[in-house]
């Protein structure tokens, strides 16, 4: 089955508002993808492994996107940091240049 992982790198203040970027992988396997099932890819710390908090199935294209637990950036200058990171890592790319 291919599906688009998505996760969202956010940082959230009185000072700044929410700060927020979006990354997505498309990606294939034999295991649907379900509620709770954890994630692991290097674009993510070691002891990083976020869950699916959602599966959305287009019913008539049949896209599958499969939205990841959000990572909580520690500032808002982090959100860049990471997503410029995440990027690095094969088959990431900006979520919003799909």
């Amino acid at each position: 089955m291919k599906f688009t992982l998505i996760r969202r790198i956010s940082f959230s203040s009185p000072e700044t508002g929410l700060v927020s970027k979006i990354v997505s992988k498309e990606f294939e396997s034999d295991i649907p993808p379900q509620l709770g099932y954890e994630y692991e890819d290097s674009a993510w710390g070691r002891n990083d492994h976020p869950k699916v908090e959602s599966v959305v199935i287009n019913t008539e294209s049949g896209i599958c996107t499969v939205e990841l637990e959000y990572l909580k950036a520690g500032n808002a200058d982090a959100v860049a940091r990471v997503f410029e990171t995440t990027l690095k890592h094969p088959g990431w790319k900006d979520g919003l240049q799909r």
